[in-house]
């Protein structure tokens, strides 16, 4: 059964370089963030074994891209506290995307114990990517809906792809950002940003959150 139904979704995203065991890493680091997460899986030997093996894109053609991806049930304890699913995958050969899906409609879903977001409600979910930040140390993370951090950069390539690699994402210059992005990180330990033409504020690990909105609406 489906940990998450219906929709859309609100994505709490955030990009890593790939180093030696880092699935198993971000598992642990879990508990370190300040916002508790809860994984409510129990056999993360598989899913970690299932990442590092993969599985072809197309199971009938020997020359397939491998994709290494897994999904973890969480539960995340925001001030309301919510399932999420936690989606781990590799975008190129060097890069992994982490991204947190949440129920995105305005209205609860009770029969599926869902919570949904109030306008008021943003915030929760930007002191969440700030506690990622202080945790994991990302090169970039974002909040929007039905979209992950990379989709700013519109590469428009199906994961994985070298354009993802962790040395091409920059924000050399500033993108417009599109309109379903709520709020982004950037690390300013990868490059410095000067004159930005958006609202933003200096976090601490040499970051910026760049505020591109402050309520929350599903459309």
């Amino acid at each position: 059964m489906a940990w998450l139904k219906g929709g859309p979704f609100l994505e709490v995203s955030f990009f890593l370089a790939i180093k030696q065991d880092l699935i198993r890493e971000i598992i642990d680091k879990l508990s370190d963030v300040r916002t508790k997460i809860e994984v409510i899986d129990k056999n993360i030997e598989e899913i970690i074994n299932n990442f590092n093996e993969g599985c072809p894109y197309d199971p009938d053609s020997p020359e397939s891209v491998i994709i290494h991806s897994v999904d973890l049930r969480t539960i995340v304890h925001l001030p309301r506290k919510r399932k999420a699913t936690l989606h781990i995958k590799q975008v190129s050969s060097n890069a992994i995307l982490v991204n947190f899906w949440f129920f995105g409609s305005s209205f609860d879903a009770p029969e599926w114990n869902q919570v949904g977001i109030k306008e008021n409600e943003l915030s929760d979910f930007t002191f969440f990517l700030e506690d990622l930040f202080e945790t994991f140390d990302f090169k970039i993370g974002g909040i929007a809906i039905e979209e992950d951090i990379l989709q700013i950069f519109e590469y428009d390539e199906t994961y994985p792809n070298e354009c993802y690699k962790f040395e091409n994402i920059n924000l050399k210059q500033h993108p417009s950002f599109p309109s379903y992005f709520y709020n982004v990180i950037w690390n300013e330990k990868y490059q410095k940003l000067d004159d930005i033409p958006f609202n933003y504020q200096r976090i601490n690990k040499q970051g910026i959150m760049i505020m591109l909105s402050t309520k929350y609406t599903e459309f």
